[in-house]
């Protein structure tokens, strides 16, 4: 994979966070759980998504494109397809590919 290839990414939020969303894009946030730097987690296969960080219900999935070189593996997590990013992900940029009820 080169390093401007770009690559599928899918994130999962709660639903209440749609219209800021819709508005704002998808913004590296810090966590409640673990201290870190702002970071945007997601996943490369929609089959493993970070469902870990929000319940299985009432949550969108979104999508979008970046290029390799601003994905960094999240070596925290269980499976090698997570990874997080510091950029924040215009609304322009992102879809809803589907909601879960």
């Amino acid at each position: 994979m080169k390093n401007n290839q770009l690559i599928k990414c899918y994130h999962v939020s709660r639903i209440k966070n749609r219209e800021s969303i819709l508005k704002n894009g998808l913004i590296p946030q810090d966590s409640k759980v673990m201290k870190y730097t702002n970071r945007l987690f997601f996943s490369i296969d929609k089959n493993t998504l970070g469902f870990d960080y929000v319940d299985y219900e009432n949550v969108d999935v979104w999508s979008f494109f970046l290029p390799k070189k601003q994905m960094i593996i999240d070596d925290k997590s269980w499976a090698d397809c997570f990874y997080y990013t510091s950029e924040k992900i215009p609304a322009d940029k992102i879809k809803l590919e589907e909601t879960i009820i």
